[in-house]
């Protein structure tokens, strides 16, 4: 395969990029650098469902026609590529039939989050992903803020973060004060709040990050059976359930199983552990398109992360002079730029 004819993607720092190509360069330069991909995709049934509640909670309590659009958007554009004979392995058909099911687990734990964290009134959203790059000490800076929210007694502005997890929720905020994310979210809050918003304060105050274990149970006969006996919605017999449910995990566990956890940004804008992260993209900048150049993970743990082997394993494993046969059958390259 001749590397030097393949035309490359823009090297962005994002705080995805950053998780990746710290755990495994090969990955980064694979996914990000080349744009590397499945043919007819991957099933993906735990990140549709983070997709969907995060699509909740970005249109907010009330939101349901929306994500329900958005959701039907989903699935047309999935029936598409389908009847156009991209869903070599059916991962399309299964995600399609997955979304109602993953929908109505997504919805209940919206409705479930906001009952115990909901936004204070005090707090104004002056932006709702909000996608913004610039270049920074000749790196691009990139990323999705989720929300932006106005503290109206003090003028104060806070960047908000929606995640969910299968995992212990402490997956999801180990590091949080000192991880890449933050620290990208504030140079990019603050460069959209002075060229687009046209805030002459741009000071960004903190980072709110909002996280949620994924329920271990789904909407089934139950449900059904219950909301006839209870007189309402299978969507509400559902939520009385889930509720339920995540009463005895974290009792059972001793462990919250949401939790909205607050970071102020007391350090630096940009600490040493942030520069070390430009050096390594503008580093990236400057490599040639070889795959042998970005270092394998040696612990082999980038390789099975998850709980599933890493998509680019059979690349890794493979002479890159012998990656034309793979190509030809399991990969491709994506047409333009996505973020995860």
């Amino acid at each position: 395969m001749n590397f030097d004819l393949l035309t490359p993607l823009p090297v962005k720092c994002r705080q995805s990029c950053v998780t990746c190509a710290a755990a495994c360069e090969r990955k980064w330069f694979l996914q990000y650098r080349l744009g590397v991909v499945l043919r007819g995709g991957s099933y993906k049934a735990a990140a549709d469902l983070g997709s969907i509640y995060h699509r909740f909670m970005l249109e907010g309590a009330g939101g349901e026609p929306e994500v329900r659009a958005w959701l039907d958007e989903w699935r047309l554009g999935l029936h598409k590529q389908i009847a156009a004979g991209e869903d070599l392995d059916g991962n399309m058909a299964r995600t399609s039939n997955k979304l109602d099911e993953l929908y109505n687990t997504a919805e209940a734990m919206a409705h479930i989050f906001w009952e115990k964290y909901p936004q204070p009134e005090w707090f104004k959203t002056i932006g709702r992903e909000i996608k913004h790059e610039f270049t920074y000490e000749g790196v691009l800076l990139s990323g999705t803020l989720d929300k932006l929210l106005l503290d109206v007694r003090s003028d104060d502005t806070w960047v908000r973060d929606y995640k969910s997890t299968g995992r212990a929720l402490t997956a999801i905020f180990a590091g949080a004060a000192w991880r890449a994310q933050g620290r990208i979210y504030r140079l990019l809050a603050e460069d959209w709040l002075r060229t687009v918003y046209g805030s002459p304060i741009n000071k960004v105050k903190g980072f709110i990050l909002d996280g949620i274990e994924k329920p271990g149970i789904k909407l089934c006969k139950k449900d059904i059976g219950n909301a006839k006996k209870w007189g309402v919605p299978y969507q509400e017999a559902y939520l009385r359930r889930v509720r339920e449910w995540y009463k005895e995990k974290e009792g059972r566990d001793d462990a919250p199983v949401m939790r909205s956890l607050g970071v102020l940004y007391t350090e630096e804008r940009v600490p040493p552990e942030l520069q070390k992260v430009l050096v390594q993209f503008r580093q990236f900048q400057k490599m040639a398109l070889d795959p042998q150049l970005y270092s394998r993970d040696p612990s082999g743990q980038a390789c099975f992360q998850w709980e599933r082997q890493c998509q680019f394993y059979d690349l890794c494993n493979t002479d890159p002079k012998q990656w034309c046969e793979l190509f030809e059958k399991k990969y491709t390259f994506r047409k333009e730029e996505t973020e995860e």
